[in-house]
């Protein structure tokens, strides 16, 4: 019987047709209403669905919560360099506090002197002609009202006390 197609003719079932025996193990079950997915497959399937997206969505708001963590201190960390070149760009010695406004960032500082100022000396220990002193200012940033960075920062402080003709 090669090449014949056995066939169960008390269940209907049929291999060569691609009848399943789980279509014909339901009381009137045939062919034509095993196709598809039962009503428990899908919801089964939702669920499963459901739980991987909800994973994702959890796993996205994680990694977004976290870039904006990111993004805020690279803000702040902009606006610490702005108010540190704006330091650096000022004589510690002549204005010991002030405060400056650079857009929406508000830089304000207090300078106090480590020790007393003195004159400078150049190399082979000849007076020069400035005074100069070490200065440590305590730097506060703020951001439309907001302190966004406080920081300390040591500075030289200067001030021409002779003239270049003087010194001769």
């Amino acid at each position: 019987m090669r090449g014949r197609v056995t066939r169960n003719r008390e269940s209907g079932f049929n291999p060569a047709l691609g009848h399943s025996p789980r279509a014909f193990s339901r009381p009137g079950g045939s062919a034509a209403n095993a196709a598809g997915f039962t009503l428990l497959e899908a919801i089964v399937a939702l669920v499963v669905f459901s739980m991987g997206a909800m994973a994702l969505y959890g796993w996205l708001s994680t990694n977004i919560i976290t870039l904006n963590r990111i993004q805020e201190r690279q803000q702040v960390e902009v606006a610490q360099l702005s108010a540190l070149d704006m330091i650096r760009r000022t004589n510690p010695m002549e204005i010991p506090s002030a405060q400056r406004q650079a857009g929406s960032l508000q830089v304000a500082w207090t300078s106090v002197p480590v020790e007393p100022p003195r004159p400078n000396a150049h190399r082979d220990g000849s007076p020069g002609i400035f005074l100069v002193g070490l200065y440590d200012a305590h730097v506060r940033v703020l951001r439309d009202g907001r302190q966004l960075q406080a920081f300390r920062v040591r500075q030289v402080g200067w001030k021409q006390v002779q003239t270049l003709g003087d010194d001769q």
